[in-house]
This record gives structure tokens, C-alpha cells and sequence, in this order.
């Protein structure tokens, strides 16, 4: 990583959330199958919402990608910001709303579509082709 700047750092700290959350959701532990059956949460909704956190840890992960991160994350941080409040856990609510201001930052450290050039068809895909601020 070249440089450590707020929105950098942000990106990678949501990457480490949600990898976190989503292999806790994914692996579907008892105690968050309890918690999802006292709270009403449908049997089963924690397997694919494992799956979106772990593509969202993905998409913070590569900087072509981190806008995408960001549109998975938003309705999950929005979700439990929701899910939290209905059920009185207001410290967290308020913990998950501070993570949630981590998105804005994030947002910032996009690269433009400047940066990035498609290939032509045998490679498939973008590369960065200037320099400006990257995780990497």
C-alpha cells in the first residue's frame, strides 16, 4: 500500500467487517441462529446474507470494485441499523451507524474511470494504467 489516507483505510477496515460478518453469517453458528429465531429473522436468510457480506469484503478489497462494495453494504448496514433499533439495542445501533459514516470515506478513494483502460479481448477485463492514489 502506497499511502495510508483516511478513506484507504476505511475501505480496507469495511473489507475486515464485513469478511468478519459474513464467514460469522456464512458458517451460520448457533448463537446467531439463535439470535435470528428470537428476533423473527426467516430460517436460513443468515447463508445468503454471508454470501452479500462477503462479496461486499470483496468489492472493499479491490479499488476497481469499491463502489460496489459500497452499494451491497449500504441496505445491510441500513438493516441492522433497523433490526437493531426495533429491538431496543441502541448502543449498537449507534456503533453500526458510526461504520456506516466508513462508506462515505470509502466512497472517496474510487478510482476514476481515468484510471482504468479495458483490455483488449484475449485479457478480459481492466487494469489500472496511471498512477494516483491505489491500495495496492
Amino acid at each position: 500500500m502506497d499511502e495510508f489516507s483516511f478513506p484507504v483505510v476505511a475501505a480496507w477496515v469495511n473489507a475486515a467487517i464485513f469478511a468478519t460478518a459474513g464467514l460469522i453469517n456464512f458458517t451460520a453458528v448457533k448463537s446467531v441462529r439463535d439470535v435470528y429465531g428470537r428476533w423473527d429473522v426467516a430460517p436460513g436468510f443468515y447463508r445468503p446474507l454471508g454470501l452479500v457480506e462477503l462479496a461486499a469484503a470483496v468489492c472493499f478489497a479491490v479499488p476497481s470494485l469499491r463502489f460496489w462494495g459500497v452499494l451491497l453494504a449500504a441496505p445491510i448496514f441500513f438493516g441492522s441499523v433497523v433490526l437493531l433499533l426495533d429491538h431496543r439495542h441502541y448502543v449498537y445501533a449507534a456503533s453500526v451507524v458510526v461504520m456506516m459514516s466508513g462508506l462515505l470515506a470509502a466512497l472517496l478513494e474510487i478510482p476514476s474511470a481515468a484510471n482504468f483502460a479495458l483490455l483488449n479481448s484475449s485479457h478480459h477485463g481492466l487494469i489500472q494504467v496511471t498512477g494516483g492514489s491505489s491500495a495496492y
